[in-house]
């Protein structure tokens, strides 16, 4: 029996929060009582907080002040979904560009939480949170964390990157009491790395797994080769890329049907995700309203997404560069929810290294590309096994120590026989359907070194 997770579910996980200001549990609460609520409900609850979200912003934020008057859209007067089709979409560069105007009088800029992310176009966004909406979206995470059995206080094993490092006394105290995690670093799977993570899970006992698509893709493919049956996970949650339907595939040949893939990023945080069912993904409808622009349940449309509780920086009608398409009728667990039938986007290749491993894209991105001061915008290319091509936007601050971090970081990941390149360019070409590439692999799959996925 785990004690521990009692302990921690039932004590030190609410002592945490409250000694963190959070307030997770009535939050909690209502979602979980809300996500059986009927459609019909639950529309009358996402435009009840839309039309508040409009109303504010239109106060307490210039951007939209002068937008909703450009637009001549009146918040007051707003009774239906289709009104908000009147105010022009909020891009990327909209943000970029009027960063300080998005954000509201209401709030100090030290008293909100303050993010930065690379997102599926690896350009850097800085944004803000007030921590109300972080406690909600924390809550709606938990929520459909559940989903795929996974519940405070239970183990987990992440397969993310960037996660071998040293922790200090108090960190391990957190982690031990709270998260309870162990972690493969996908910047550095390899054989031993691999078996040496495998025992991990078999000393540890997670009971669910969590991680990108394709790594844990790639540890699949690892497990089913070296015939190992005794992890006992009960839970798989797929999220940051697209999961193809060989991966899933092959992964539920192991696990049997506890994958559930998720959708979400660093602006929004959870945005929708499977039930058990695995019907499409039930939208977070309660934090967010989620327009599918020109799609329907065959063709993709662009996500339009709105976010219902951040106030310290509103999101409206926000184009986050991704496509899904739409899925109707009642799902079988009874949730009200809305649901996205597919998401297309977030595709970022494998890249390989010359003594035979595989690195997802996303987590080079995630873990060292937008972290190197002065990058605007990089792309990857690689046409041979031992060089890596860099195309790179520059900002201003671009000096020695950025081409430091390459020098350094590239041999700690890919190993100390990768060569690499860097082209600057004035700007990364996009995809047909308007999407930037982070990684390109163009070496054919019999010359990758590694074995076929």
């Amino acid at each position: 029996m785990d004690i521990v997770k009692y302990l921690a579910r039932y004590l030190t996980i609410p002592l945490f929060d409250k000694r963190e200001g959070k307030t997770i549990g009535p939050f909690l609460k209502e979602l979980r009582e809300s996500q059986y609520y009927s459609p019909g409900k639950i529309r009358e609850l996402q435009l009840s907080k839309l039309k508040d979200i409009l109303i504010y912003a239109d106060k307490h934020c210039s951007f939209y002040t002068r937008r909703f008057a450009d637009c001549g859209f009146n918040p007051q007067s707003f009774s239906s979904f289709e009104d908000i089709k009147k105010i022009p979409i909020l891009t990327k560069d909209d943000i970029r560009s009027n960063q300080e105007h998005i954000v509201s009088d209401r709030f100090k800029i030290k008293d909100l939480f303050y993010k930065r992310t690379g997102g599926s176009t690896s350009v850097p966004l800085k944004l803000y949170v007030d921590f109300q909406a972080c406690d909600r979206k924390l809550a709606a995470t938990l929520r459909h964390n559940s989903w795929a059995n996974y519940n405070r206080g239970d183990k987990l094993a992440a397969i993310w990157g960037d996660t071998e490092r040293e922790y200090s006394f108090k960190e391990k105290v957190y982690n031990y009491f709270n998260t309870r995690t162990i972690y493969l670093d996908t910047l550095l799977m390899s054989e031993d790395y691999n078996k040496k993570f495998i025992q991990k899970v078999r000393n540890f006992k997670p009971t669910v797994m969590m991680g990108h698509a394709h790594s844990l893709y790639a540890l699949a493919c690892f497990i089913e080769e070296h015939k190992i049956a005794d992890l006992g996970i009960r839970g798989i949650i797929s999220t940051a890329e697209i999961l193809y339907e060989h991966e899933r595939a092959r992964i539920e040949k192991l696990f049997g049907k506890v994958l559930f893939n998720r959708y979400g990023c660093e602006e929004l945080s959870i945005i929708a995700s499977e039930c058990d069912q695995h019907d499409g993904l039930h939208i977070h409808a309660e934090g967010l309203h989620v327009e599918v622009d020109g799609g329907d349940e065959t063709n993709p449309g662009r996500l339009i997404i709105t976010d219902l509780d951040n106030r310290g920086m509103p999101f409206i009608r926000y184009e986050i560069g991704d496509m899904a398409t739409t899925k109707t009728g009642e799902c079988g667990c009874g949730r009200g929810l809305p649901r996205l039938g597919k998401i297309y986007g977030r595709t970022a290749d494998l890249l390989y290294t010359p003594d035979g491993r595989t690195i997802s894209g996303i987590s080079v991105l995630d873990t060292f590309t937008i972290h190197i001061p002065g990058v605007k915008q990089v792309q990857i290319i690689q046409d041979k096994l031992d060089v890596l091509n860099f195309k790179i936007v520059k900002n201003d601050d671009f000096n020695d120590k950025s081409l430091g971090s390459f020098k350094e970081k590239i041999p700690l990941y890919f190993g100390k026989s990768m060569k690499y390149n860097i082209e600057y360019v004035e700007k990364i070409v996009q995809t047909e359907r308007g999407k930037y590439r982070f990684s390109i692999c163009n070496i054919p799959q019999e010359k990758r070194g590694a074995k076929p996925l």
